[in-house]
């Protein structure tokens, strides 16, 4: 199949490397608003520039969405009219309303979209969702998420970025829905920017943590760091009636016992530990593509993610709890 890229940055590069290797994938049709930066991915797999998204669009059997986010609602619009089965990275958009109309084209075509939620494909989470779903931590009481960058963003990204709930801890939001089974009703969120003026400015927070309730009586607290000295540090914690369990708990750990040195090879950046997921979705998404499995993250999935994240912007604001249907 010939497979079409939107967006050849950071992300889209790893998913063209990827791509490349697969044998399913006969030739790779990369698009970028920076002609070099298309030419340089598609040098490296082998494969093709194409100037306009929409001449793409007529030339591929799938498309890979991964342009800035502010253009993945119209890349992704413009893949369900076009009937080609899509992968769009997260989030859809940074607003519900646009969310909705992407959502609305894509079910009026019928044509297939994994949403980029590549943690999902991680082998402990999914590990723990499993165990939770079999029952083997009795009743969930309590989720604890960490999720600690090593080093902040480049300053020209925090702006457009939607601020740390839609950026960054939208994962740990979708993790939670996808561990748990549950879904969120309400949340409580406070922050700070630590005296970053880089985030402060765009009246973003450096750090944050939320309370979340949710509608099977679980209730969790997730926590965002923008800057961990150690490493990048993405852990999760379930405590249930009848067992515990930790992901991301090892030697590589970027956390230091109290009277004990720091771990010698800690993570120090999200693809390192995360590799692994970034693959296993692609070739899931490949799967759904040649019509063999249905999508394991769909636009639902990311509208629920970022109705949480709009609700603690919200709850942040106002400085009190928010029912998640005051926000749907």
């Amino acid at each position: 199949m010939n497979v079409g890229l939107l967006g050849a940055g950071r992300i889209g590069s790893l998913h063209a490397d990827t791509l490349g290797r697969d044998p399913r994938v006969d030739h790779v049709l990369v698009s970028d608003p920076i002609a070099q930066r298309a030419a340089d991915v598609s040098d490296r797999v082998g494969g093709t520039v194409v100037e306009e998204p929409a001449e793409l669009l007529s030339t591929c059997d799938a498309v890979v969405i991964a342009s800035s986010t502010d253009l993945h609602e119209r890349h992704l619009v413009m893949a369900a009219e076009a009937g080609v089965p899509a992968f769009c990275e997260k989030p859809i958009a940074l607003d519900l309303a646009s969310t909705d109309r992407a959502i609305a084209a894509v079910e009026a075509s019928g044509t297939p979209v994994q949403m980029g939620f590549n943690r999902r494909f991680d082998p402990e989470f999914a590990a723990a969702r499993e165990a939770v779903r079999a029952g083997a931590l009795g009743q969930v009481l309590l989720v604890i998420g960490q999720h600690h960058d090593h080093q902040p963003p480049p300053v020209e990204y925090v702006g457009p970025s939607g601020g740390q709930f839609a950026d960054q801890l939208i994962h740990d939001f979708d993790l939670l829905r996808f561990v748990t089974g549950q879904e969120v009703v309400a949340v409580n969120a406070a922050g700070s920017d630590a005296g970053m003026d880089m985030f402060g400015r765009h009246g973003d927070t450096a750090v944050s943590v939320v309370t979340l309730w949710l509608d099977g009586g679980t209730m969790a607290t997730l926590c965002g760091v923008r800057m961990d000295p150690l490493g990048y540090d993405v852990r999760m914690e379930v405590f249930g009636t009848e067992d515990s369990i930790a992901v991301g708990l090892d030697d590589q750990t970027p956390i230091r016992p109290v009277n004990a040195p720091a771990p010698t090879s800690p993570h120090r950046e999200w693809l390192p530990r995360f590799g692994a997921s970034y693959a296993a979705e692609m070739d899931a998404f490949l799967q759904v593509v040649q019509g063999t499995a249905e999508s394991p993250c769909t636009v639902a999935d990311a509208r629920a993610a970022l109705m949480i994240a709009t609700a603690c912007r919200l709850s942040l604001q106002e400085g009190h709890p928010v029912d998640l249907k005051d926000v749907s």
